[in-house]
């Protein structure tokens, strides 16, 4: 897993609307690394105006310059650590990850897991198309995932041909949504190569797109659910087509994008 431009324009608009919790504990799936399409000077610019406290200001900017410098095996990763720094701050973070570094858990995200606690953001950023037991994959962000905290999920929607087992379609977020009372924070339309994001305000926005040619043949989608306050099992969801619960728009655009 990777942090892009992509990423990089995401956790900057979440940071910016005040959506990210102060000082999160913060669960990744798939400890995510460097991706440099981003230039350093854009992360030095953002701790200093982002962190308020001058020496953890002077303590990360001398973190990065000496990954940068050192080039050393794990800088990618350590790069990464400096990102969530600035726009997490959190307070703690561990990571699920059969790669990534020595500290990452080695535990196969296909099988029910339990880390014994729960936590106020919990990423996926690309790793749930590699994982063939969704259900239990998408169940295990639920469980983790405290009352009233943040699941951020990435992942792709069109194209990418073989980059993992599945791409997911808008209605897998609309559905497991409206299945466990998560709120929809955020819903966005991604694109890499240009650079390209849209938020998506309404479940017919993207099929709108998709007639108007505006889905590109390598997509990604990504949401930020905020989930009840209240603790709640997690619940599979249906697909509103076959439940009934979306528009006559949205049912007319299944059978027309055939």
């Amino acid at each position: 897993m990777a942090i892009t431009a992509v990423e990089y324009a995401i956790f900057s608009e979440l940071k910016k609307s005040r959506l990210l919790p102060p000082h999160p504990t913060f669960l990744e799936l798939g400890e995510a690394n460097w991706y440099g399409d981003v230039p350093y000077e854009r992360l030095s610019d953002d701790i200093c105006q982002l962190l308020d406290d001058n020496e953890e200001q002077i303590e990360l900017l001398q973190e990065l310059i000496d990954a940068v410098r050192n080039q050393l095996p794990g800088m990618l990763w350590d790069v990464a650590k400096i990102f969530y720094r600035i726009f997490l701050n959190y307070r703690e973070t561990v990571a699920i990850d059969f790669g990534g570094t020595e500290k990452a858990l080695k535990l196969d995200l296909n099988q029910p897991i339990s880390l014994g606690r729960e936590f106020d953001v919990v990423y996926n950023g690309g790793t749930a198309e590699h994982v063939f037991n969704v259900w239990q994959f998408f169940k295990t962000v639920h469980d983790h995932t405290t009352g009233g905290g943040l699941m951020i999920h990435g992942a792709p929607f069109t194209g990418w041909l073989d980059h993992g087992f599945f791409n997911f379609n808008p209605t897998f977020y609309w559905d497991l949504a409206a299945a466990n009372g998560y709120i929809v924070q955020q819903f966005l339309y991604t694109e890499v190569t240009p650079l390209k994001l849209v938020q998506i305000l309404r479940r017919e926005q993207l099929a709108e797109m998709a007639k108007a040619g505006l889905v590109g043949t390598n997509s990604n989608i990504y949401v930020v659910f905020k989930k009840p306050d209240e603790n709640r099992p997690f619940i599979t969801p249906q697909q509103g087509y076959y439940a009934n619960t979306v528009s006559e728009q949205v049912k007319e655009s299944w059978k027309s994008l055939r």
